[in-house]
């Protein structure tokens, strides 16, 4: 009886120590199984934040590809007035020369009022002999009409410096527009580099994920057996 009692002990504690050990088998199968699962659920979750930023990102570089498009035909646009505008400027120029030449305009009309100035003031302050002051009076005459010619010569230079005001501004916001054109097509390539940077880093957290899957689901399978 004894010795049937001590066998059974024996056999209990046998059995007993072949548990703790199943049980500190499956303990430590669960923390490898969960440490998978941990592992591809981190994946997971930063391959979906990945994908979000790449679009966003997406939708900045496509705003400033098309701000950029838009911003060259403006820059294109501008170009063509400056275009326009100089070949007016370069009419204007040859009807000023042609105009100068016509009407002998050697003078500016500020000088040639100083002259006439001058002349009219000899003749009231100063005695002089009525042959001279006749020709005096008749060279008054012909600097006035030079003066009247010249004042038409002057509208013709007023329409040069407001047409090369015109150009200058336009050159500054041609400028202006293709630095900002630069600008923005430079941040549409960053973007785009960091489009193609977090792809390849889903490529390899996928290549991770799929390994981490399988081991996880081939260790769930172990461990509920």
């Amino acid at each position: 009886m004894q010795q049937n009692q001590k066998e059974l002990l024996d056999e209990l504690n046998k059995r007993k120590a072949e548990v703790s050990k199943l049980r500190n088998a499956l303990n430590e199968l669960d923390k490898e199984k969960e440490s998978w699962f941990r592992k591809k659920d981190g994946l997971s979750r930063n391959i979906k934040e990945s994908i979000q930023k790449i679009r966003e990102n997406k939708a900045k570089r496509d705003s400033l590809t098309k701000e950029v498009s838009e911003l060259k035909s403006k820059r294109d646009g501008i170009r063509e007035r400056i275009k326009s505008e100089l070949s007016e400027l370069d009419k204007l120029r040859n009807q000023k020369s042609e105009l100068a030449k016509s009407l002998k305009i050697k003078e500016s009309p500020s000088g040639l009022k100083q002259r006439i100035g001058e002349l009219e003031f000899k003749l009231e302050t100063e005695p002089v002999p009525f042959d001279k002051e006749q020709k005096l009076m008749k060279k008054i005459k012909e600097l006035k009409k030079l003066y009247d010619n010249a004042g038409v010569v002057d509208e013709v230079n007023k329409k040069i410096w407001n047409a090369s005001d015109k150009i200058k501004s336009m050159r500054l916001e041609h400028n202006e527009t293709h630095r900002v054109i630069q600008e923005k097509a430079f941040q549409s390539q960053a973007l785009h580099e960091t489009i193609l940077k977090i792809s390849a880093e889903i490529d390899k957290m996928k290549a991770d994920e799929e390994p981490a899957f399988s081991k996880f689901s081939e260790l769930k399978k172990k461990f509920n057996s």
